[in-house]
């Protein structure tokens, strides 16, 4: 009697959404454009009751146009009681050109999450896909879909780093259309690519990576152009807003997608990764990552036992009753570091949480509570020392502790995640660091070392204080000494050793739990491996080789052990025989293929952090450098990876960890060292090969991106970094020593030389060659590169000074019975270098520095005679600047030095250097003068204004205001613009001055126009009022 339900709702086109039930009342239809009416079909449950249509003339065929229309359905029971249904039936339009989903075959993820008002979206792939099939949807099966200009259901061919896919959508009428966007980007190729024409190789290599440009970007209005590989490049700009290669500032805009370039590298032939096992295939370079996996030469990963067990040290400690005795002493106990951590209750994996949330370049590293990655990793931490404390001789809890700790280092040092509390103390830090510093030089000049030592003297001159401390009964002061050494060792370090040193850091908690593990399971390779290779990280090389070998000859076929085991043989107190070599250089070899092998595999999953074979470990990037020293000399011949391969593969993997760290820690450093020791072996290693046009730009262009990498880097100055930048920009003058830019980068870095030390023995002559490289490069403005080399460059040679860069370098001498003095010793494992050195500008008589010599020397693998074709250099400023620069540094020769300025503010007015060092040399002889060098700087409208310009205005009310010039025009104005970029509190000093002066119709004007309030506004009058200056 009372049932109001349908039994049945149907509609002729399309299909109801949600299914039809009897309980919903509420529907709705979608039907294609060409439809103009739509049939319900309709039956009530009860015999009894009936309905209406309450639509149009209410039958059940709907007339239809274009959007919206609404049906509703009355059905009465046979008692009266109502119920209604609503259809709501769109239709589309004929003029819709729109998708409604879009997806990727192989269930491909794809960003944002698909709406049809977006029209652009992005995704990524494996390195290993060529091509990717989309799967557009549209609402309206009259609407046109193409992808790329043809059919949908076809696969895209994929370039080598970033595809545009473009998804054209025409209206079922065809009077509109939309284009929907997907870029598609592949994933970097874990190797270095190889042309097969050397002219692609100059062309298509990057200056950071030493491969293919990925995903190519050019600095807009750079002239040639200035093409990186997107990752590095945004890595380089987070640094410094400047063009890397001619330090011009980047503006607005400033990345040019090089689309173009990426599709035509990516049909240029490469070779086979794996040439060096007899691969000969050559290949379009976008198919080389799915070629890589599938080539028969692909290393298997089978190894041979025998490399292990028909070694000597085998057969002598493991194949006999003998066994191998450890010299390692250490005794299990609770720290009080460990009793800190805390028992607390979780259920989640807090490591996994950890890698979900690490950081990425760019990201700001603000977290709720409980939602750092720091956080997951702490209550990893928490729960393995609970455990402990719960089961202390678990020897595998104590391992997994030592891991959460190491990974904790690379928490702070890499991705910048620091707690709250650990903050405030590194600020303090911060703050003490220039005391720190002073001490530092205080003890050096104790001991002999005058001026600004090199970071290798510092640390000498703190060894010695440190051992005659000890003799003298001195424990605190010896202990302060310790600490020094420790913070300059860990400021300045290559590698994480002094980080191990450091009884406060997670390396060094890590070794002691694996230390204690190791202690009470001595027979498993597991805690063997992490034990040694941080004892070897350590410089304790023969506690290390014994652990090692001890798990390798548990685990003979283990990659890790195999490659510390080699790396381990090679840092021994006995020099290591050419048979060691030989067995080292096997053992790094086999690790390099495991690698590379597990990195170029379909089934690859995101490296395990805690995995010692890592592109983000320096131990493990710096055991590939020694291998590539090795290989120099040939050491292994069969099948192996030449040393130009490893040092390729070194600067490609260094490169990528570089660009994917957060901050400027410690592990960026030691990564920037191995990225740049990779780049300079390399560039060693070109120089010998023979001579030839192609060869020479390619030096040229290494040259020119090495001496990018070492301005950029996050390195302190240190002697044998500014070595190396000296000797790079030698190598680019002898190869194109009619190059003006060279010339002038060669005299930056000979000014470096002797701004680290001015008072040593040769900084006159560091001086001298500097002005001696500018003053030929001005010279050589408006002349073509290509012709004779300059007279001056073909002088006969006075000797190099320097040429440090190619060897190690030098260690300060450990002391005995402290952990902050331990190095590891220098041993012949690791092979010079060194190649003939170039002899460049030096001066036998200075003359003030105003010689218009340049001296030069030959080098055998260099031709500086070959002509090399090219543009005319280019008028520059900066050549100015850096002779006026090293003219300031002599008293005789600052009048000469302010002309050049001058020079430099005419040619570059936007400029600030020149203003403000041109200031720094007219305030105390002319004041009114560097007034009115400041006035002439071109500053743009307040607003915007940079902190940069607020300097040059703060400078010019800070001299006015000191040469008590209150009507100056251009103090009000400065006045106005330093307080509006800095805020009013940096004018309190000046406003009381002027308020002492009765400069209140000045202080008026000045308060309402940073207030952005006009000078009779009411407010304005009260505060005015309230200042008594009305």
């Amino acid at each position: 009697m009372d049932n109001c339900d349908l039994e049945k709702l149907s509609v002729s086109v399309g299909k109801l959404l949600p299914a039809f039930t009897p309980q919903v009342t509420d529907y709705r239809v979608t039907v294609e454009s060409n439809v103009n009416k739509v049939s319900l079909k309709l039956i009530t449950s009860d015999c009894g009751a009936s309905y209406n249509i309450l639509c149009g003339d209410g039958s059940s065929t709907i007339n239809l146009n274009d959007g919206l229309t609404r049906v509703d359905i009355e059905v009465v029971a046979e008692d009266g009681t109502v119920k209604k249904y609503c259809v709501e039936i769109t239709k589309l339009s004929a003029k819709i050109a729109a998708l409604s989903d879009l997806a990727l075959d192989g269930d491909i993820p794809r960003n944002p999450a698909f709406c049809n008002k977006i029209y652009e979206y992005n995704s990524l792939v494996p390195f290993h896909c060529n091509a990717v099939t989309l799967l557009p949807k549209v609402p309206d099966r009259n609407i046109k879909v193409a992808v790329d200009q043809g059919e949908s259901s076809q696969p895209v061919p994929l370039n080598y780093g970033d595809s545009v896919v473009e998804i054209s959508v025409r209206s079922a009428d065809g009077s509109n259309s939309q284009v929907y966007t997907l870029l598609v980007t592949r994933e970097l190729i874990p190797m270095a690519v190889t042309f097969t024409d050397g002219k692609q190789q100059l062309d298509y290599e990057c200056p950071v990576s030493l491969t293919a440009f990925y995903r190519p970007i050019s600095i807009k209005h750079s002239d040639p152009k200035h093409i990186f590989s997107r990752p590095y490049i945004e890595m380089l700009a987070r640094r410094s807003k400047v063009d890397p290669l001619s330090d011009g500032p980047l503006g607005d805009g400033w990345k040019v997608v090089e689309m173009d370039l990426d599709r035509k590298m990516s049909d240029a032939l490469v070779k086979c990764f794996f040439n060096y096992r007899g691969c000969v295939s050559e290949m379009k370079l976008s198919e080389l990552g799915s070629h890589s996996l599938d080539c028969p030469h692909r290393p298997t990963g089978e190894l041979d036992a025998k490399d292990v067990t028909e070694t000597d040290w085998y057969k002598k400690h493991f194949a006999s009753s003998s066994c191998l005795e450890i010299d390692t002493k250490h005794t299990l106990e609770v720290r009080n570091w460990e009793k800190r951590l805390q028992i607390t209750e979780a259920k989640t994996d807090h490591l996994k949480l950890y890698r979900q949330r690490l950081p990425k370049p760019g990201d700001v590293l603000q977290y709720e509570d409980g939602q750092s990655p720091l956080y997951s990793l702490e209550q990893a931490a928490v729960l393995h020392a609970s455990a402990i404390r719960l089961s202390s001789r678990e020897a595998r809890l104590h391992f997994l502790l030592g891991l959460s700790l190491e990974e904790q280092h690379y928490a702070t040092e890499m991705y910048g995640l620091r707690r709250k509390a650990d903050r405030g103390r590194d600020e303090l830090s911060d703050a003490k660091s220039t005391a720190r510093q002073d001490d530092i030089l205080a003890v050096c000049k104790l001991h002999g070392f005058l001026g600004r030592p090199t970071v290798e003297n510092q640390l000498q001159a703190l060894d010695k204080e440190y051992q005659q401390l000890r003799d003298q009964g001195q424990s605190g002061r010896a202990d302060y000494v310790q600490t020094l050494y420790i913070w300059l060792s860990k400021k300045s370090g290559k590698d994480s050793s002094a980080a191990v040193r450091d009884e406060g850091s997670g390396l060094h908690r890590a070794l002691m739990k694996y230390l204690d593990a190791w202690s009470l399971s001595p027979d498993s390779w597991e805690f063997s491996l992490h034990t040694g290779r941080l004892l070897l990280l350590q410089g304790r090389g023969g506690e290390a080789l014994q652990h090692l070998q001890s798990g390798l000859a548990l685990r003979p076929l283990h990659p890790a052990l195999r490659f510390f085991t080699g790396l381990a043989l090679l840092h021994q107190e006995q020099k290591a025989s050419k048979d060691t070599e030989k067995e080292a250089a096997l053992l790094l070899h086999q690790g390099l293929e495991h690698f590379v092998r597990q990195r170029c595999s379909k089934s690859r999953v995101e490296q395990d952090p805690s995995d010692p074979l890592s592109s983000r470990s320096t131990q493990f990037l710096r055991g590939l450098l020694t291998l590539g020293q090795l290989q120099q000399k040939n050491t292994l011949s069969l099948q192996a990876m030449s040393a130009e391969q490893v040092y390729h593969i070194v600067a490609v993997l260094s490169a990528q960890s570089v660009s994917q760290c957060v901050c400027r820690g410690e592990v960026v450093v030691q990564l920037e060292w191995v990225l740049l020791d990779a780049h300079f072996a390399l560039l060693q290693r070109l120089i010998q090969d023979q001579a030839g046009m192609e060869r020479q730009s390619l030096v040229a262009k290494r040259c020119q991106a090495l001496t990018a990498l070492i301005r950029l880097a996050s390195i302190a100055p240190c002697q044998e970094l500014l070595d190396m930048q000296e000797r790079v920009c030698q190598l680019a003058v002898l190869t194109t020593p009619r190059d003006s830019p060279a010339l002038c980068l060669l005299g930056r870095a000979q000014l470096a030389q002797y701004d680290n030390n001015p008072n040593s023995e040769r900084s006159k002559e560091a001086l001298g060659d500097a002005c001696l490289s500018f003053q030929a490069s001005i010279e050589l403005e408006h002349k073509t590169l290509s012709g004779e080399p300059l007279e001056q460059l073909t002088t006969p040679p006075a000797p190099i000074r320097g040429g440090r860069a190619a060897q190690p370098a030098a260690r300060a001498p450990a002391a005995r019975g402290r952990a902050g003095a331990a190095a590891v010793p220098d041993r012949s494992a690791k092979p010079s270098t060194s190649i003939t050195k170039p002899q460049l500008p030096t001066s036998s008589s200075q003359q003030e520095g105003q010689s218009n010599t340049v001296k030069a020397a030959e080098e055998p693998a260099v031709d500086d005679t070959v002509i090399v074709s090219g543009p005319m250099n280019r008028s520059s400023h900066v050549s100015r600047l850096g002779l006026a620069r090293a003219l300031t540094r002599s008293a005789d020769t600052q009048e000469r030095a302010r002309q050049l300025y001058q020079e430099v503010i005419a040619m570059a007015p936007g400029v600030h250097d020149a203003y403000i060092e041109l200031v720094q040399l007219l305030e105390e002889c002319d004041p009114q003068a560097a007034v009115e060098v400041y006035c002439r700087f071109p500053l743009k409208p307040v607003a915007e204004q940079s902190f940069e310009d607020a300097f040059i205005t703060g400078e010019i009310v800070r001299l006015l205001m000191a040469l008590e010039l209150y009507d100056h025009l251009l103090l009000g104005p400065s006045l106005v613009a330093y307080g509006k970029v800095m805020g009013l509190s940096c004018l309190e000093k000046y406003i009381d001055i002027l308020d002492e002066k009765s400069m209140t119709k000045l202080l008026m004007s000045v308060y309402a126009k940073i207030n952005d309030r006009p000078q009779d506004d009411q407010e304005m009058l009260d505060f005015f009022k309230f200042k008594c200056w009305i």
